[in-house]
C-alpha cells in the first residue's frame, strides 16, 4: 500500500511537451531556404528543358510516323516543314502543300533551323556523316528542306530532281527556343539505318 501511495503522490514532471522546440524548428525552416534557394533560380532552366526536349521528341515521333507510312504504302514520302517553320507535315501528295497532309505542330516559341545551331554533332559524336546540305528534291521537282523515307523504311535524299530517292543517308534536324533570355537548342538525327535520337544543348556540349 505505502508503495502505491508513494506512486500517486509522485510530484507530475514538468518541461516534457510533445512538438517541436524552437531551435528545431529554426533548423528545419533554414533547411527549407536553401533547398529553396538552390531549386528555384533552376526552375525556368528546367521548364526550357523540358519544353525543348518535349518538342524534340515529338518530332522524332513524326519522323517515325512518316517512315511507318512510307513503309505502309510502299512510297517516298519526304517530311516538310511548314511556312513559319513551326512544325511538320508529310507531303503524302508529293506537292509539297500541307492542305490534307498529316501534320504535327511544336510548342510556341519552338521552331525547325537549319543554320545557326551550335555545332559539335560530327561524325565522331552521330556515327555518321550529316548532311551537308539539308536540302532534298520533291516529287514536283522542288528543292526543299526535310527528310524523306523510302518504301523500305530508309532515309533517302534526292541529289537532284531527276534522280531517285538514295538510301544510305543520314540526317539531322535543329529545333531552337527563343523564349529564354537567350537561344536554347535541340536536335533530332537520324542514322543511315532509320535510328532516331533526341540531343539537347546543355553547358556548351550536345548530350
Amino acid at each position: 500500500m505505502q508503495k502505491s501511495t508513494s506512486l500517486q503522490n509522485k510530484p507530475p514532471r514538468h518541461g516534457l511537451t510533445s512538438g517541436f522546440s524552437i531551435l528545431e524548428t529554426v533548423v528545419v525552416v533554414a533547411i527549407f531556404v536553401v533547398i529553396a534557394s538552390i531549386t528555384v533560380p533552376n526552375l525556368p532552366t528546367l521548364m526550357l528543358d523540358l519544353k525543348l526536349r518535349g518538342a524534340a521528341q515529338e518530332l522524332a515521333g513524326f519522323y517515325q510516323q512518316a517512315r511507318m507510312r512510307a513503309v505502309q504504302d510502299d512510297s517516298y514520302y519526304e517530311v516538310l516543314p511548314t511556312t513559319d517553320a513551326s512544325g511538320l507535315f508529310i507531303d503524302v501528295n508529293g506537292n509539297g502543300a500541307l492542305a490534307g497532309a498529316p501534320r504535327t505542330e511544336f510548342p510556341a516559341a519552338v521552331t525547325l533551323i537549319s543554320t545557326g545551331a551550335p555545332a559539335g554533332l560530327d561524325p565522331t559524336k552521330l556515327g555518321f556523316v550529316p548532311p551537308v546540305s539539308t536540302d532534298t528534291f520533291d516529287h514536283d521537282g522542288a528543292d526543299r528542306p526535310g527528310l524523306a523515307w523510302s518504301g523500305r523504311g530508309l532515309p533517302c535524299r534526292r541529289p537532284s530532281a531527276t534522280s531517285v530517292c538514295q538510301g544510305g543517308s543520314g540526317w539531322v534536324q535543329y529545333l531552337q527556343y527563343n523564349g529564354g533570355s537567350q537561344p536554347a537548342y535541340a536536335a533530332v538525327s537520324v542514322s543511315p539505318a532509320g535510328r532516331a535520337r533526341v540531343w539537347i544543348y546543355q553547358g556548351g556540349v550536345w548530350r
